[in-house]
């Protein structure tokens, strides 16, 4: 038996090659220290981002649910806005998705995948690239044709065929759960411990807004509650974001077999749902109410489900005092109706259904390509004149989905939009009937990105077209979970075909 010391089974290192060594880590230990004098965060965050790089480079499959983590969490734009970061950084993240697809085509010598819905999205593409050309400003319009672009055509491209397996799917479900953590915990703990001069690096935002007051009274005056809007900056789109996250992580605590990862989809459901509520915008509930109302007539729930859902609806109005106050002000919404201006509602019902209004207005004048993508806030004014219900400022958006995209891209937007909704909806279901025997989890996984659409759509009334992304990344990801459905189908249809034959034999 033989034995060796540590310097015999070391590599051998020539002495020059060793004072290349200690040299390289002295100048990465200078960098280092003069990054941390300059900016700590800079010197944390570089770092972790060679390594997140290596492991990526490493891992190609990985890139997707870090990209997609990335993307609905908005820490790039929070990155840019609130701590210096080129804004090259934001359009960089989905250009890592190359990577993955490079691996799909040159080293799997995988095809390129075609979704569904493509057919309804570049219909929309082409009548809003007309709409331009038809602008009376069309310089301007193009820059809603060009985000539509970047945060439409191609990150649905990207992510439909990035996402080709039950397992990648998981894992970008996950990747979003875990978004809505971060998303919703830190709020949370503004909201826990009154600290709303302090925005966390932009992870808790509030707009600097005095918040609405709740009829509670101090010797200070009225008490004010603010209303929160995470790291998107803008509180009714942060609730509809966090939204659509309950869907998913109630069927993903649902089919995970492990306790731990049951008990983080129930931690991430829940911080998604007190994350929408603390925006404290009044279109919540009534997004709830009418989700739970659409799963139960397409049979995804029972009715005593649908019971449970409306009552937990109703104890959160009767004790919360701040939504009790927010919802009240809903009681004046049919004397707007009836008096118009002179109706007790507050401003920001008239607004709204005066930006409404105008919305339809504009359509009726260029119904078949609109004003132009992103060219109603131009006119909003003029035609909000017309409704009355109050004056508007400049630059107002016609906040609701279907009135805004028909001002602006007319009937034949309208359509193709319409189209994306009717075929995932259509899809999803199709596939839910198809495999909820031979593979149940993956045929509820199609129920929650079904009730995703539906959340966005029915917000949707109440919001206009904005964030794109979000939409976007969300019609990619319900498009995937259709074909990775129907792909799982055929295969159970082809094993029973085989079965019987196999038998015989």
């Amino acid at each position: 038996m033989s034995s060796s010391t540590i310097s015999e089974t070391m590599p051998h290192i020539s002495t020059a090659n060793g004072r290349l060594f200690w040299l390289g880590i002295l100048s990465a230990a200078m960098l280092l220290g003069a990054l941390v004098s300059i900016n700590p965060l800079l010197a944390i965050g570089l770092p972790l981002l060679a390594a997140t790089g290596w492991g990526l480079f490493r891992y190609p499959m990985l890139t997707i649910p870090v990209v997609i983590f990335v993307i609905y969490s908005n820490i790039s734009v929070v990155a840019v806005n609130f701590h210096n970061v080129p804004s090259i950084a934001a359009k960089i993240v989905p250009a890592l998705l190359a990577w993955p697809l490079f691996h799909y085509l040159f080293i799997r010598k995988e095809g390129i995948v075609l979704a569904p819905c493509l057919f309804w999205i570049v219909g929309f593409g082409i009548v809003q690239l007309i709409g331009v050309l038809c602008s009376d400003r069309p310089e301007i319009a193009w820059e809603g044709l060009h985000t539509f672009l970047l945060e439409g055509i191609v990150l649905y491209l990207l992510i439909t065929n990035m996402v080709r397996t039950p397992e990648i799917l998981r894992n970008t479900t996950w990747a979003l759960l875990i978004a809505g953590c971060l998303m919703g915990g830190v709020p949370l703990y503004q909201q826990i411990t009154g600290s709303f001069d302090n925005e966390y690096g932009g992870l808790a935002q509030t707009g600097g807004e005095p918040g609405f007051g709740i009829g509670e009274m101090t010797v200070a005056g009225e008490v004010a509650q603010k209303r929160l809007s995470g790291p998107i900056g803008e509180k009714n789109r942060y609730a509809q974001v966090m939204l659509m996250l309950i869907p998913l992580g109630l069927y993903r605590m649902k089919h995970e077999k492990h306790r731990r990862l049951k008990l983080l989809a129930f931690v991430a459901t829940a911080l998604a749902g007190i994350g929408s509520l603390l925006a404290f915008s009044r279109s919540t509930i009534l997004v709830i109410g009418l989700v739970i109302l659409f799963a139960a007539g397409m049979g995804y729930v029972s009715t005593k489900r649908v019971l449970i859902g409306g009552l937990i609806c109703l104890l959160l109005i009767l004790l919360t005092p701040q939504y009790r106050t927010r919802m009240a002000s809903l009681a004046n919404l049919g004397g707007l109706v009836a008096s118009g201006q002179h109706s007790t509602a507050d401003g920001a019902l008239k607004g709204r259904a005066t930006e409404m209004g105008g919305a339809v207005l504009a359509f009726l004048d260029h119904p078949l390509f609109g004003v132009g993508p992103g060219m109603f806030k131009y006119v909003s004014r003029e035609y909000g004149e017309r409704i009355g219900y109050r004056a508007l400022k400049d630059h107002r958006q016609a906040h609701s989905l279907l009135p805004g995209v028909a001002a602006e891209t007319g009937l034949l937007g309208l359509v193709c939009l319409l189209g994306v909704f009717g075929t995932l909806i259509s899809n999803l279901n199709r596939a839910y009937r198809s495999i909820r025997q031979s593979s149940p989890a993956l045929a509820e996984t199609a129920v929650a990105y079904c009730l995703v659409i539906v959340v966005y759509f029915t917000s949707g009334l109440f919001l206009h077209f904005a964030f794109i992304r979000y939409f976007w990344l969300m019609v990619a990801l319900a498009d995937c979970t259709t074909l990775i459905a129907l792909q799982a189908s055929r295969k159970q249809k082809f094993l029973n075909q085989c079965l019987p034959i196999a038998e015989s034999t």
